[in-house]
């Protein structure tokens, strides 16, 4: 009996489900798509907010939907495995994606095929499945054959045949219009995890089946994706990024290896601060008491005229005193692969028919003419199209269209570039605007950014406004500091805010050096050579007066601290809503820049001087002069000293008077550039030149030896032993000597000669 009930209900559950399937022939033959992907792309390992690669599916099979009745609607959804950052473009609820059916407005079979979106004049998202949501009345029988013609259902006609017709005042609202559009918008797709946006919709698609008559091709466009996330990896095997898609509705359709390829992620970005080949301080460290290049830190600037540098910047009357560029600290930016840097939009690449880009045509590609205009954006609506620029498909209403279009070296065959832009203008059920006009439009160009930290206090720091874009290990010896032939491209300082982001705004029309203000420059790419692997050098200028050469020192710059600098990106955030699709941050956006490196030091002058043996016991004292010998006849007679001044530093090692410790360290007055501080350990008595000293009798009765540091660089020293209160000719043993600079670095040559040595 209770066998019986098992198979009673497993005739029941199977009788259900039998009632519950709908027949083959109700649901129509299936539509069978293939997987052709494009090329992947290369996204950055620093981006939040990249461009994938399209996703191409061609389509066969099916039954046509019959001439005159709605096209059956599908729901199309997107899946990557990374969070989907394409631009939100209305409420956070449409983005930038977009799905373009049978390539209107491409070089081939469809060249003459305007482009209509769904939601535009003509074709109105005015039903009552709201905005976004068109319907297509399948298009009239072929002639008296009365077969559909699939071929035309996505053709960009605006008023179809069908048992809807646009009439005079458009559709009433809650009712479609009668439009074939071929572009759709794609909406955010709901979280599944926390912080897990990596679902597109498209709602609602006219699907008409293709059947045997023509191929039905979707490209899906515009998807940005948070590449950072995936990271590079650190096999051989190259880190992916993979796009999947699935359908629902009426219409049967499967997909044939759904999961594609559609992005390889690299770094874009390496960042190196150059020593120009030497050690650290002895090239990128700034004596404290030299004051470096004054006027500029002054205000007065420095005009590098119309060639930034052009061979100019160095010492002399315009008081920089910077000698050569190698003195100076620099920060090489290098590309990571040769699309990493891109202008905004195609039209920087131009220089045709009116346009105002900074490029030209010749042979394969563009080259860089030397300009640094700041077109507006030209259409990119060629589908498939690689454009090589930070922006994606688009076409804004009042966007010229390029000639040719697609532009030469885009693209070789041309396309008649007709149709309506992008545009969302109801009136659909809400009155919502979808944004589509802003679709696949770019925030601003590929910007390189200079993030300063520990900079001392009484620095500026100065970098060059323009600066040209050169390629990697180019033997001609081509430079960032002057335009030549060889040149690939160029960048701009530009105005932004704290994290780069912002309208570009050049930061001055003239060639002055710029201030860094707020620990932060940043240059957009104005052009690229798509075909080249570019690098290009950041001279940063260091100014300051030296404080110590006020009477009194002032202690400025401040020394001992190691200024760094971290390159990278921008814009560029550390909150978690930048991994996210956005409304509001810029697109693309990046992490901020890699771990700082160390550009320059502001090194103390001084000058370490050993006396082995001092007395003042026993009968004995001892007499100590250091002279500042920063004072000479001048380069005009081959010398090369720089006048300096400070106070000396005295400390006691062996036994004080009446065998007690040492005495403390104490420090004298200020010497200037050529004085001499004399000192006597039993009073304290000397002089420097006509004034006093500032010692005192604090080692009367010390008997070792004696650490001297001058605040000045250039010095000599010399002490001399006699009896208590005698002189040179007193009776008694009497004994003078140099003293040893115990400096461990180079010795100074101000000479050139060999004369001036560290022995004594």
């Amino acid at each position: 009996m209770a066998d019986f009930r098992r198979w009673f209900y497993a005739f029941a559950v199977v009788a259900l489900l039998a009632g519950l399937t709908v027949p083959a022939s109700a649901q129509g033959l299936p539509v069978t798509c293939n997987t052709n992907a494009s090329v992947p792309t290369i996204v950055r390992a620093e981006a939040y907010a990249d461009f994938v690669g399209d996703y191409v599916l061609s389509c066969t099979g099916g039954s046509p939907t019959t001439p005159g009745q709605a096209v059956p609607q599908v729901t199309l959804t997107i899946f990557l495995t990374t969070n989907i950052t394409s631009k939100l473009t209305s409420g956070g609820l449409f983005d930038e994606a977009l799905l373009i059916i049978d390539e209107p407005n491409t070089p081939g079979t469809n060249s003459a095929r305007p482009i209509l979106n769904c939601g535009n004049t003509g074709a109105p998202d005015s039903g009552v499945s709201g905005p976004g949501v068109c319907s297509i009345i399948a298009p009239p029988a072929n002639g008296g054959t009365g077969l559909a013609q699939p071929n035309l259902t996505y053709d960009g006609t605006q008023n179809a045949f069908g048992a809807l017709t646009c009439g005079t005042t458009g559709p009433a609202i809650g009712t479609y219009g009668c439009g074939r559009p071929n572009i759709f918008q794609g909406r955010l797709g709901i979280p599944q995890n926390t912080g897990q946006n990596n679902i597109v919709v498209f709602s609602g698609v006219p699907f008409d089946p293709p059947g045997t008559i023509t191929t039905r091709t979707l490209r899906i466009t515009n998807v940005r994706a948070d590449a950072e996330f995936t990271g590079v990896s650190s096999t051989f095997t190259q880190a992916q990024i993979q796009m999947n898609v699935s359908f629902t509705g009426t219409t049967l359709v499967s997909v044939n290896n759904p999961q594609q390829i559609v992005a390889f992620v690299q770094r874009g970005l390496v960042v190196v601060s150059d020593t120009k080949g030497g050690t650290f301080l002895n090239n990128l460290g700034f004596l404290q008491c030299n004051t470096e290049n004054g006027k500029l830190f002054g205000g007065t600037g420095f005009a590098l005229g119309s060639t930034p540098f052009g061979g100019t910047l160095g010492g002399g009357a315009n008081g920089l005193g910077l000698g050569s560029l190698g003195n100076t600290p620099t920060v090489r930016f290098q590309e990571g692969f040769n699309t990493a840097w891109k202008t905004k939009n195609i039209a920087f690449l131009l220089s045709q028919a009116g346009d105002t880009g900074n490029g030209t045509f010749t042979g394969a590609g563009y080259n860089y003419t030397g300009t640094r205009n700041y077109p507006t954006d030209m259409a990119q609506n060629v589908p498939g199209a690689n454009y090589n620029t930070e922006g994606g498909f688009e076409w804004a209403s009042g966007q010229p269209l390029p000639i040719p279009n697609p532009p030469t070296a885009i693209g070789t065959n041309t396309v008649s570039s007709n149709g309506l832009p992008l545009a969302s203008v109801g009136p659909n059920v809400g009155g919502i605007n979808t944004g589509i006009a802003g679709a696949g439009i770019a925030s601003q160009g590929t910007r390189l950014a200079l993030s300063f930290s520990n900079v001392p206090s009484g620095v500026n720091i100065y970098v060059p406004p323009v600066l040209y874009l050169y390629r990697q290990n180019d033997a001609t010896g081509t430079n960032s500091f002057s335009l030549t032939g060889a040149n690939t491209g160029v960048m701009v300082l530009t105005t932004t805010d704290a994290n780069g982001a912002g309208a570009y705004s050049a930061a001055t029309t003239g060639g002055n050096l710029q201030q860094v203000s707020n620990s932060l420059a940043v240059y957009e790419i104005l052009f690229a050579d798509p075909n080249s692997l570019e690098q290009v050098d950041v001279p940063v200028v260091v100014a300051y007066l030296s404080q110590l050469s006020a009477n009194p020192p002032v202690g400025l710059p401040v020394p001992g601290t190691v200024a760094q600098v971290a390159g990278g990106f921008a814009p560029f955030y550390t909150t978690a809503s930048a991994r996210q699709p956005s409304s509001t941050l810029p697109v693309p956006r990046f992490i901020p820049g890699n771990t700082p490196l160390n550009l320059f030091e502001i090194v103390k002058c001084a000058c370490d001087v050993l006396f082995p043996f001092v007395a003042s016991v026993g009968g004995f004292d001892t007499g100590i002069a250091v002279a500042n010998t920063s004072l000479d006849p001048g380069a005009n007679f081959g010398f090369g000293a720089t006048p300096q001044q400070g106070a000396v530093q005295f400390w006691y090692y062996g036994v004080g008077a009446n065998g007690a410790a040492p005495p403390a360290s104490q420090t004298s007055g200020i010497v200037p550039a050529g004085q001499v501080l004399t000192y006597v350990l039993s009073t304290g008595g000397g002089a420097i030149g006509t004034g006093a000293n500032g010692m005192d009798n604090r080692a009367a009765g010390f008997e070792g030896y004696v650490i001297a540091q001058a605040g000045f660089q250039w010095c000599h020293a010399f002490a001399f032993i006699s009896p208590l209160g005698g002189g040179p000719t007193a009776n008694g043993v009497s004994e003078g000597y140099l003293g040893i600079i115990v400096d461990g670095g180079p010795a100074l040559a101000r000479t050139g000669q060999a004369a001036e040595i560290k022995a004594h």
